[in-house]
């Protein structure tokens, strides 16, 4: 298993993680820039090591393993977690 399958996996047994990438893509859409090494310096804060090559490369890392995780669902609605009160 790669780095990147690894951190992917982390990421979605980790609510926590989740809201970091979550974040650095809200930050990365607001200024049309910073993803890949957003998230590289994520991981590498996990102790990952991918690039930011590597995260535009999985960009189609939705649903690799079948259905969408709802942290995938999220992901593509753009949706953040609010309360439903």
């Amino acid at each position: 298993m790669t780095d990147f399958q690894s951190f992917r996996n982390a990421v979605l047994e980790n609510d926590d993680l989740q809201d970091e990438v979550m974040s650095i893509i809200n930050t990365a859409t607001i200024n049309g820039s910073g993803l890949g090494d957003g998230i590289a310096t994520l991981a590498k804060t996990h102790g990952y090591t991918i690039t930011s090559e590597e995260v535009y490369a999985h960009q189609d890392f939705l649903g690799q393993d079948g259905d969408l995780t709802d942290f995938e669902l999220e992901m593509i609605s753009g949706g953040g977690k609010g309360n439903n009160s």
